[in-house]
C-alpha cells in the first residue's frame, strides 16, 4: 500500500507512552522548561516565555541572552532561555508534552516540524500567522517549502545550511588529484592520501550510531547516488540498489580510509583541525575554526602555529556530490522556530516576529557561517538581512568575515546551497516519516552494524526499510 501523506493526528504511540510515564521522566522541567504559560489562550501573561534553543555554546548563549533582553526592553515580555541538545530534543519534547510543560517557542531542525505537528505539539496556525504578517515574499522559497505541511507553514524558518565536503587543496594538488566531487574522485583521493602510519587519513566520517551527523552525511551521499527514502510510487525505497551502493560506499570509506574509533561532528573536526584528514564532509560550522578564530577549537595542524589561518587558505569546499549514476545533490538543513500548542500564543508570536525582525541579524550573528538567512529582508528593503549577514563577524576570539577568509564565490555557493539543497521525504509530503527516521537514528545504527560486520549492506538496507515499515504500522494503528 502506498504511504499516506496526510498523517496530522494529535497523538501517537510514543506520546501515549510518555504520558503514562510522565512522573518518571521529567527531564527538562528541572532545567527550566515549562509550566510558565497560560495554556495557550493567547492573552496577557505575567509569566516569562520559555524558549528552547539548540545553540548551546557559551558565546552563542551570551549573544542570545543579550538579544532577548532587548526584546524584553521593547515589549515588556520576559523570556527564559533553555539550551537543549539537538539529539535529545525529540525525547525532551515528548517528555514535556506528557507533563504539560512544553516550551512556548522551540528552535528545531526541519526534520522534526512535521513530526511534532502530527503529534499535536505545534500550533501551525500561529506560525502561519507570523509568516503572513512578516510577508511570505520576504522568505526564501525553500525555507517555506521545508517548513510546510499540507501546504501550510507549521513553523517559521530562520536559517539554513548545506553539507559540504572540506578537502585539503594542498594535498590534492601535490598528488595531482581531482576535487572530491564524485564517488569515484572521493574513493581515489581517500586511497591515495590515506597514510595512517604518519597520522594521515583519507577521510574522517561521522559514524556515531546515536548522532545525527552520521545520518546527514549518509543522506548527502545517498541523494547524490539517487537513493531516495520514498520512491516514485510513494513507497519506501531503501532496498533499492542505489541505497545498497551507498551503504557499500560508506562502509568502504570507514573500514579502509578512515581513523579507527567512533566519531560525531566534534570528533570529526578535531581530526581535520589537527591536519590529519584529507577530507571531511560536514556543515559549514567549521569554517571559522579553520581560520583560527576560536580558541576552544583552534586549528592545530603542523603549519597552523606559524599561520593560524593555514587550513582556511588550503581547504577546498565541494557542495554537490555525484554518485555512480550521474545524479548530483547536496543535503541541507533548515532551522525552524515552532510555537507550541501550550504557548502563550500572542507573546510567543511577538518573540518569533522579533527574532525574524529587529533581532534577526543578531540571531544570525551567533554563527554566521552556519546560519544563512531564510528571510532575506523586509518588504521595504528586500535584501536587508542578506546584506547585513555578509558583514557579520564569524569569529569568536578573533574577528573575520566569510568573504575575508573564503572569498565571494564561496559565500555565493553557501547561499546557493541553502536555497537549492535536497533532503529525504519532506518536500514530497513525508516529513513526519523523516522525523521518525531521525528520532530513532535508524540509519546511523545501520551504518555501525555494517561497519562492525553484523549486517551486509543489503541486509542493512532491508533492515532499515523493515523498521520504518513497522513504525508506519504503529502510527496507522495509533491514528
Amino acid at each position: 500500500m502506498p504511504l499516506s501523506t496526510t498523517r496530522r493526528r494529535p497523538a501517537r504511540r510514543r506520546l501515549a507512552l510518555a504520558l503514562a510515564a510522565a512522573a518518571a521522566t521529567l527531564a527538562v522541567t528541572a532545567c527550566g522548561g515549562g509550566d510558565d504559560t497560560d495554556g495557550g489562550a493567547g492573552g496577557e501573561s505575567s509569566e516569562p516565555l520559555t524558549f528552547w534553543t539548540l545553540e548551546s555554546e557559551p558565546n552563542r548563549v551570551a549573544r542570545t541572552e543579550a538579544n532577548l533582553e532587548r526584546f524584553t526592553e521593547q515589549t515588556g515580555i520576559e523570556v527564559d532561555l533553555v539550551t537543549v541538545e539537538e539529539t535529545a530534543v525529540p525525547q525532551q519534547m515528548i517528555t514535556n508534552a506528557a507533563s504539560g510543560t512544553l516550551p512556548d517557542v522551540v528552535d528545531h531542525p526541519m526534520v522534526m516540524t512535521s513530526r511534532w505537528l502530527g503529534d499535536g505539539l505545534l500550533d501551525g496556525e500561529a506560525a502561519q500567522e507570523v509568516v503572513d504578517e512578516l510577508d511570505p515574499a520576504t522568505f526564501r522559497e525553500a525555507g517555506l517549502e521545508f517548513a510546510a505541511v499540507d501546504g501550510e507553514v507549521a513553523a517559521v524558518p530562520t536559517s539554513g545550511w548545506g553539507l559540504i565536503m572540506h578537502y585539503r587543496k594542498d594535498w590534492f594538488d601535490a598528488a595531482g588529484l581531482e576535487p572530491p566531487t564524485s564517488f569515484e574522485n572521493i574513493l581515489a583521493a581517500a586511497q591515495a592520501l590515506h597514510d595512517p602510519e604518519n597520522d594521515r587519513y583519507g577521510i574522517v566520517l561521522g559514524n556515531d550510531p546515536g548522532h545525527q551527523v552520521t545520518q546527514q552525511i549518509f543522506e548527502h551521499f545517498a541523494l547524490g547516488n539517487g537513493c531516495q527514502l520514498i520512491g516514485e510510487d510513494d513507497r519506501l525505497a531503501l532496498e533499492d540498489e542505489r541505497c545498497v551502493e551507498t551503504f557499500e560506499f560508506y562502509d568502504e570509506l570507514l573500514k579502509n580510509h578512515s581513523p579507527a574509533g567512533t566519531f560525531n561532528s566534534v570528533d570529526q573536526r578535531a581530526v581535520y583541525l589537527a591536519g590529519q584528514a584529507a577530507m571531511m564532509p560536514q556543515g559549514p560550522f567549521t569554517l571559522h575554526r579553520l581560520a583560527g578564530l576560536e580558541d576552544a577549537e583552534l586549528a592545530n595542524c603542523p603549519e597552523c602555529t606559524a599561520e593560524p589561518g593555514y587550513l582556511a587558505a588550503n581547504t577546498g569546499l565541494v557542495s554537490q556530490i555525484e554518485g555512480y549514476h550521474g545524479d548530483t545533490a547536496q543535503y541541507g538543513r533548515i532551522s525552524n522556530l515552532g510555537i507550541t500548542v501550550d504557548a502563550d500564543t500572542e507573546n510567543a508570536q511577538e518573540l518569533v516576529k522579533y527574532l525574524l525582525g529587529d533581532g534577526y541579524t543578531e540571531w544570525l550573528a551567533q554563527v554566521p557561517n552556519g546560519m544563512i538567512p531564510m528571510r532575506t529582508g523586509t518588504p521595504e528593503e528586500p535584501e536587508m538581512f542578506v546584506d547585513a549577514w555578509q558583514e557579520l563577524n564569524m569569529g569568536v576570539d578573533r574577528e573575520g568575515t566569510l568573504v575575508e577568509y573564503y572569498g565571494e564565490d564561496t559565500v555565493a555557493a553557501l547561499v546557493d546551497g541553502a536555497q537549492n539543497f535536497d533532503a529525504w521525504g519532506i518536500q514530497q509530503g513525508f516529513g513526519e516519516l523523516v522525523g521518525v527516521l531521525y528520532e530513532l537514528t535508524t540509519i546511523p545504527a545501520a551504518v555501525g552494524e555494517v561497519q562492525n560486520g553484523v549486517l551486509t549492506p543489503e541486509e542493512a538496507a532491508a533492515d532499515v526499510q523493515q523498521k520504518l515499515s513497522d513504525e508506519l504500522e504503529l502510527i496507522e494503528s495509533a491514528g
